[in-house]
């Protein structure tokens, strides 16, 4: 978990706090770490679901621009296919 979230991210995990909405895998792992101190739970829960959603947002923005590479070209491309693909694109700018 090299990263920080995006603001966008962390926006996401208060607007689902303020509705109530919790990932409860992500919130027995926080009462899990924090002791079954809630305090320390909510905390390790806000950073746990803040890259669980950082992830996703990734994994998205990576399968979206698989699609368009792959309507681009013509073909699907792997992780290195799309890395050079992108490489190509930068390099030629």
């Amino acid at each position: 978990m090299s990263h920080s979230p995006s603001n966008m991210v962390r926006a996401l995990v208060l607007r689902e706090l303020e509705a109530g909405t919790r990932d409860d895998g992500l919130w027995l792992q926080a009462m899990s770490e924090s002791k079954l101190d809630k305090t320390k739970a909510q905390i390790r829960y806000i950073e746990l679901r803040s890259h669980a959603l950082q992830g996703d947002v990734k994994g998205l923005l990576i399968k979206q621009i698989r699609g368009a590479v792959a309507t681009d070209s013509g073909r699907p491309l792997s992780n290195a296919g799309l890395a050079d693909y992108l490489a190509s694109k930068t390099l030629k700018k």
